[in-house]
């Protein structure tokens, strides 16, 4: 990202930034999305249970959650403080789910009174 306190050059007089994305590009990532949502619902409705249709269905959010991060978050254009920052939030997501699933195997280890 470009420091708000550098000056303007001769050829970006206005500070407009030059790595702003094409709007086909964008659509074209928009598509994709709606493309991977809607293998999601198909997945979920014409196949039936399958031992594979959850995983199958959190590795399609997973690749939606990463295409919005990386084109709509701009994390491609950001610099090394804002990548670290989502991949730390990804970590302490990645504790909290480990926290969680320890607490919901070990529930039936409980007796109630």
């Amino acid at each position: 990202m470009s420091d708000p306190t550098t000056p303007a050059t001769h050829d970006d007089p206005h500070g407009i930034r030059k790595d702003v994305d094409s709007p086909s590009l964008l659509l074209r990532v928009f598509a994709a999305v709606l493309g991977l949502a809607l293998a999601n619902v198909v997945l979920s409705t014409n196949i039936g249970p399958s031992q594979f249709t959850l995983p199958m269905q959190l590795l399609i959010g997973s690749v939606q959650a990463g295409i919005v991060a990386y084109y709509f978050m701009h994390l491609r254009h950001g610099d090394k403080v804002v990548i670290l920052t989502a991949l730390s939030s990804l970590f302490w997501m990645g504790i909290l789910f480990v926290l969680f699933m320890g607490d919901y195997l070990t529930r039936h280890l409980v007796v109630s009174g």
